[in-house]
């Protein structure tokens, strides 16, 4: 067993200004340390590293400190052959060699520095930044941070979800490990050395072998109490001895925010070992996730993913390869068809268009009107009402817009001539809705010419559950339904259909069309939010000039707000096209597609990929499982080769579904086809490249890192040499 941690660390000399590379080797000294294990420790630190470090930096605690130096004032021999190895061609590389003490009150200091064959020592060293990047290696090194699978999130006992679960206990593998968090933990914060310490409070019995190591280095007899996570916190009071409080790990900084605001703990004695990152949390954060990698400051969840409930501290993630699925035949919804028949052409509008006497602008939006209007829509209201609807019905709710008011007239003439009465049926606005209009009502039909996932026909139906008594028959009847998915549409009938009374109410819907759902954050939010950002940090990117980078990245974040009803044109400014022979629109549109919009393409693709998840066979089902996740093929971007069809894949995916990076096979596909792409993007087979683009940099497919460094570096040598809204979203993908 090592008794010795190393860690590359790199940083600036505060005398000189220089960048130094240092080879960071820490002691454990619990135990007596030959000169023999002194110097293996350090010869087999030093192979570790692909090029030789400017100084090695050896750490101690103080009292054992004297004797490692001794170790290597007398060792002549071993030391004269340690320096060797750190000379190339007689030019001693290492220049100068520091023995740093660790103290529990003093905290870091060097001792004695020995420069190279006999010279003064070179550098002024940053000590602490070196031990936060040591910190930094346990975190790469060992299986702190679990990542959920793709098309999954991880539920926290917190209830916040995310993709990431941090097992902080996986921290220190062995006990050299330890010893150092241990330090770092007691360094960082100082309510740990007060001699008159009391009680550590813990979050988890996982990282209590960290905190009694760091209690230990501190010479410190205070006990240790588990208030195990959220199960203990609201009893939790501080005490009027003197104590600190330490947090395994957190995602979202909440527990500590809770024990600061509500329970009153100070935060300066509130630690939290492992956090996702430093900005705006309450009390200290040993390690921040974000100091490591900025791919934790991105989204985490889109709101679509199967969530997997966190139970306690332990959590392993063991999962097939990830399948892919290819879209075919199997894969058309059979309500497709007669929605392109009767909609395609004029019933969607612009996509992201609010639609009337809504506040909030929806992704697909059918028109209302058109869908009232629609002659096989009436006859089959016809048909409906004479054979299902109830002949007590004598009023009709309505959603409140112009087309289901229409529809609400249309039914009332049916209604009235199918009863033979002289009085119609009295038609009523949901927002009219009071208990004295319903009074004297022994029947209601409730229509709504275009419903989403039915929010207003529930509400409709809590508010009636008020007005009326549960025996008073009810019908409710939507024209199109254009749900998320089969089951959120059966789950609405289900809601609305089942009473108190021994009957069920009537339900009925003349076309549904499950178009997918649009998650927290839809494509359009995404990449906006991607635009937002680099509008206020420019990307770091080499190869490209400045002027260059900064106009490039101007022109992208123009396209992206230019396309907020659409899609990112093609690399020479015109927009995305459709060919003749799309799969999925079969002759519905022939000799008349350029009379086909762009909401139309759309949600054609968004239907087709909802019905690959909702269908019932796996080996087709566009849908994860619990132990396999899914994506979509390469191969579908080669089949369905137009550049807006591409386009529309990209954005009504789920992210889990082009996420590639579990994948070296998938990933080395995708990425071969993207080096095609941005190779050839002013031409038909590249158009939709910076729609490519744009999905890579907002994090919506993700590749292996390899795999999209290669991708934007080939991209960047055809690009850098003028401005580009092209070259502006490759440099973004950094």
């Amino acid at each position: 067993m090592r008794k010795a941690y190393s860690f590359n660390a790199r940083g600036t000399c505060t005398s000189t200004g220089k960048e130094i590379d240092a080879l960071c080797v820490f002691f454990d000294t619990k135990h007596s340390m030959s000169e023999l294990v002194f110097f293996d420790e350090l010869d087999e630190s030093l192979p570790q590293l692909k090029t030789l470090p400017d100084c090695v930096v050896i750490i101690a605690d103080e009292t054992n400190l004297v004797s490692l130096q001794e170790n290597w004032t007398t060792s002549t021999a071993q030391q004269h052959i340690f320096q060797q190895r750190g000379m190339r061609k007689n030019v001693p590389f290492i220049k100068s060699y520091y023995f740093v003490a660790w103290d529990p009150t003093a905290g870091l200091s060097v001792k004695n520095a020995h420069g190279s064959g006999g010279a003064a020592a070179n550098f002024t060293l940053p000590i602490d930044s070196f031990i936060s990047q040591g910190l930094h290696g346990l975190i790469d090194s060992n299986p702190v941070v679990q990542i959920a699978p793709a098309g999954h999130v991880f539920r926290h006992p917190s209830k916040t979800v995310n993709k990431l679960f941090i097992q902080a206990r996986e921290l220190a593998t062995c006990e050299v490990e330890l010893a150092f968090v241990g330090r770092c933990l007691a360094h960082r914060l100082k309510a740990l050395t007060l001699p008159q310490l009391s009680t550590v409070f813990i979050d988890s019995m996982g990282i209590y072998s960290i905190v009694r190591e760091a209690l230990t280095f501190a010479n410190s007899r205070a006990v240790i109490h588990s208030f195990h996570s959220y199960a203990e916190l609201s009893e939790l009071s501080p005490p009027t001895e003197p104590y600190a409080v330490v947090i395994s790990a957190s995602t979202s900084g909440g527990m500590a925010r809770t024990l600061h605001s509500d329970q009153r703990f100070d935060d300066e004695r509130i630690l939290t070992l492992i956090d996702t990152t430093r900005s705006g949390r309450t009390g200290n954060v040993l390690i921040a996730l974000d100091d490591l990698t900025p791919s934790y400051r991105k989204p985490m969840a889109d709101g679509t993913e199967t969530q997997i409930e966190i139970f306690g501290e332990h959590f392993s993630s063991k999962a097939k390869p990830p399948r892919a699925v290819t879209l075919g035949m199997p894969h058309e919804p059979k309500p497709l068809r007669k929605f392109l028949t009767r909609f395609g052409r004029q019933g969607l509008v612009n996509l992201n268009t609010q639609p009337a006497g809504r506040l909030a602008p929806r992704l697909v939006c059918l028109d209302s009107n058109v869908v009232a209007s629609d002659t096989e829509l009436l006859t089959w209201l016809k048909h409906e009402i004479d054979w299902r609807v109830s002949v007590a019905i004598d009023h009709i709710i309505h959603a409140g817009d112009t087309g289901s008011q229409t529809l609400a007239e249309a039914a009332a003439n049916v209604l009235q001539a199918a009863k033979g009465s002289a009085i119609r049926p009295a038609i009523i606005s949901y927002t009219d809705l009071t208990d004295t209009i319903l009074n004297r009502a022994k029947g209601v039909l409730v229509v709504h010419a275009v419903a989403g996932d039915g929010g207003l026909l529930r509400e409709i139906s809590r508010d009636l559950r008020e007005f009326l008594t549960s025996d008073v028959p009810r019908h409710f009847l939507a024209g199109v339904g254009l749900p998320q998915s089969e089951e959120t549409w059966q789950r609405l009938q289900q809601f609305l259909v089942r009473n108190p009374s021994t009957r069920e109410y009537g339900f009925s819907t003349w076309l549904v069309l499950p178009i997918g759902s649009e998650g927290t954050v839809n494509a359009w939010q995404g990449l906006s939010k991607c635009a937002e950002k680099a509008q206020m940090e420019l990307p770091s990117v080499s190869g490209v000039s400045k002027s260059i980078l900064t106009q490039s990245v101007d022109l992208a974040v123009q396209s992206i707000r230019d396309a907020d009803n659409g899609f990112l044109p093609t690399s020479s400014g015109a927009s995305l096209s459709l060919s003749d022979g799309f799969l999925f629109f079969g002759d519905v549109f022939n000799g008349t597609l350029n009379d086909v919009p762009e909401s139309t393409t759309y949600t054609t693709v968004a239907s087709v990929l909802q019905a690959a998840r909702d269908m019932k066979v796996p080996a087709n089902q566009l849908k994860p499982n619990g132990y396999e996740s899914v994506v979509l093929s390469p191969e579908n971007f080669l089949r369905f080769n137009d550049n807006l069809l591409q386009a529309c894949i990209l954005r009504a995916a789920h992210p889990s579904e082009l996420d590639y990076s579990s994948s070296p096979h998938l990933s080395c596909l995708m990425k071969e086809f993207l080096l095609k792409v941005f190779s050839r993007h002013d031409h038909a087979y590249g158009a939709a490249s910076l729609e490519f683009a744009a999905a890579l940099a907002c994090g919506r497919m993700k590749l292996i890192a390899e795999d999209r460094n290669e991708v934007q570096q080939k991209a960047l040598e055809k690009l850098s040499s003028g401005p580009s809204a092209l070259l502006g979203l490759v440099c973004l993908m950094a």
